[in-house]
């Protein structure tokens, strides 16, 4: 979808204030409660979305004290948190670069990174670093600086056989490789790439979508669903003699994130987490009785963005939207398509069909452009024109974002309320959603990626997951 540079400046920036000093985490489940003490028979608060930013204040053998942006404070297990490694941003060039308000070269200049000076690194937003700055968060341009990381950092290999390459490019020679949860020093991270060490000495490149900086199971595998036979206990261990952390009715969904014996640890649809007796779960598919409506944008005589190389957006819309239905379909989803080869349509009959299919939701697939290549980043859209609740389509762009942003190498671009045709044009909770910016090269290659893409519409089925929960 192209965009012009002045669409897109002035935008509303998620809050992501940091108390410095402290240790940052990110909730890697969505909908985990925090504990009063380190036990789950101890009072939970309410479920936190996935991602929630966690200002870690204690530790305490395999638990953290933490407290969220609005105040909620409490105990969780480290395994639901991700830890990112510590990073600073680096003025390598021979000039000065400006410091800024936000995320846009119109905004207040409030001073300066001489060459060589570096500041702590917080979050990359809208192509933006947030850097620690006099104490304040501020803002630099990503294109003028560089990530760099704390010495003897470590980041995690995802899966076996992951090329190691001599240049950010899956068109560069690989040399060497490595399997899941083998750990390396990261040294720098540019455009969803890692430059690394090897063991051996040697520096390569990895995509950071194959990494992770926390070897834990729950931020990094599919998450299973199972349904209960029976009224069960949730125990605070996998035996009888443990506490009764909670109870579960007949017919509750749980997500299963461990197993010991024939006890499954849960969590509950109110983020309670605890031990059940496997007999009384049956296996389920998260979205079995939904129907999907899945729009790859653009068709025919609408190529819709042209990428860095040529290409046009239409195309990949389709594989992306083609990959994304299997994936949906194995979750027990009814999955319709609003074109399924390259033709036209417009954007009002795309959304009038998820009314007449009677679908759940409407979710419609893009790549970004914009008359500027250094952009970067991931966006999902919504609308409140139409909605009869307005807050369906904010829910669905909302968890969809949330999910796709997990992945190292993706970087944030927003959820952003737009009075876009697709979504204006249909009473039916919709979405759009952006997979990065053709117009970058770097991105470009990235989007290209089979293993980017498989990766992105898991997440993204994961989101629609969250939002049906």
């Amino acid at each position: 979808m192209k965009k012009t540079l002045f669409a897109i400046i002035i935008i509303s920036i998620l809050s992501i204030s940091t108390v410095y000093g402290m240790q940052i985490g990110y909730t890697n489940i969505n909908g985990i409660a925090l504990y009063k003490n380190t036990d789950y028979i101890s009072n939970a608060s309410k479920p936190l979305d996935l991602n929630t930013k966690l200002k870690i204040i204690d530790k305490k053998n395999d638990w953290y004290n933490v407290k969220t942006d609005s105040g909620t404070e409490g105990w969780i297990e480290k395994y639901f948190v991700t830890v990112p490694a510590e990073k600073y941003v680096v003025n390598n060039t021979s000039y000065k670069v400006n410091v800024r308000t936000s995320a846009t070269t119109l905004s207040e200049n409030v001073g300066q990174l001489v060459p060589g000076e570096k500041a702590k690194y917080i979050d990359t937003y809208h192509s933006w670093h947030i850097i620690e700055f006099k104490g304040e968060e501020c803002y630099v341009a990503s294109w003028l600086t560089d990530i760099e990381y704390e010495t003897s950092s470590q980041i995690y290999l995802l899966y076996d056989k992951i090329n190691i390459r001599d240049k950010a490019s899956t068109n560069s020679n690989v040399i060497a490789m490595g399997n899941r949860y083998d750990s390396y020093e990261v040294i720098s991270e540019k455009n969803g790439w890692f430059q690394i060490k090897t063991p051996e000495g040697t520096k390569g490149y990895v995509a950071g979508w194959l990494t992770t900086y926390n070897k834990n199971y729950y931020s990094e595998s599919n998450l299973e669903y199972k349904r209960t036979t029976d009224d069960l206990n949730i125990r605070s261990g996998p035996s009888m003699e443990h506490e009764v952390a909670d109870v579960l009715s007949k017919g509750s969904i749980v997500k299963i994130v461990g197993e010991e014996n024939e006890w499954n640890k849960v969590v509950s649809e109110n983020g309670i987490v605890g031990w059940c007796y496997s007999y009384y779960l049956n296996e389920v598919n998260p979205l079995a009785g939904k129907s999907i409506l899945i729009d790859p944008g653009h068709g025919g005589k609408d190529p819709g963005a042209i990428s860095y190389s040529g290409k046009y957006e239409k195309y990949i819309n389709l594989e992306v939207a083609v990959n994304l239905k299997s994936v949906l379909e194995d979750m027990g989803a009814k999955v319709y398509l609003t074109r399924t080869g390259d033709y036209y349509i417009t954007n009002k009959e795309r959304g009038k069909m998820a009314d007449t299919l009677g679908t759940d939701i409407l979710l419609s697939i893009h790549h970004n452009a914009l008359n500027n290549n250094d952009y970067f980043g991931l966006s999902t859209y919504y609308n409140t024109i139409k909605y009869t609740s307005p807050s369906y389509g904010f829910d669905l762009a909302k968890a969809i974002y949330l999910n796709a942003v997990t992945i190292n190498g993706v970087y944030r671009d927003g959820i952003l309320d737009r009075n876009y045709e697709v979504l204006r044009e249909t009473n039916t909770p919709a979405a759009l959603i952006e997979i990065g910016f053709m117009t970058n090269p770097q991105e470009e290659m990235n989007i290209y990626n089979g293993s980017f893409q498989n990766i992105m519409v898991h997440k993204i089925a994961n989101g629609i997951v969250d939002y049906f929960k």
